[in-house]
């Protein structure tokens, strides 16, 4: 079964369940949408997932948890002992996730502030662009782009 029948399945046991129209989820989002995701003939969003979730009643990971256990064909406590185990394993299980992804600075442009910062260090030293290139192994044009953008930088 695949995930996307599998979900829709799972989001049809779960308003029946709750004895719920799929017009009763309006909130969460129209009932074409409700009754093609029950189909399967669409995939859901996380946001979307969330919405419907809260409209259920239940927490979004328990529905999720339910989609997967009728993906895999096993119960929802085999699915959750399934993850406490690969979390475990991995050393997640306790680990603190940020909410925001880090302002991590790409390599290539991390190089190009280093180098940057060399040839400006350089240049303040009194040594002329061709020098700056021979000691740092780049082109002299590579130099004179930097110090061309680093002025228009400041000003």
């Amino acid at each position: 079964m695949s995930l996307r029948s599998a979900y829709g399945s799972t989001l049809k046991f779960l308003r029946t369940r709750h004895e719920s129209s799929q017009d009763a989820l309006g909130k969460a989002a129209d009932r074409s949408y409700i009754s093609r995701l029950e189909a399967g003939e669409h995939s859901v969003t996380v946001d979307v997932s969330h919405s419907i979730a809260c409209a259920l009643g239940i927490d979004p990971l328990s529905l999720l948890v339910l989609a997967y256990a009728a993906e895999r064909r096993q119960t929802p406590q085999q699915v959750l002992d399934h993850l406490a185990g690969d979390l475990a394993s991995a050393g997640l299980l306790t680990a603190e996730i940020p909410s925001r992804p880090s302002d991590v600075l790409h390599p290539v442009p991390a190089a190009a502030e280093e180098l940057s910062s060399q040839i400006r260090e350089l240049i303040e030293q009194g040594l002329s662009q061709s020098a700056v290139a021979r000691q740092l192994g780049v082109s002299r044009q590579t130099v004179s782009r930097h110090l061309k953008k680093s002025a228009e930088g400041r000003s």
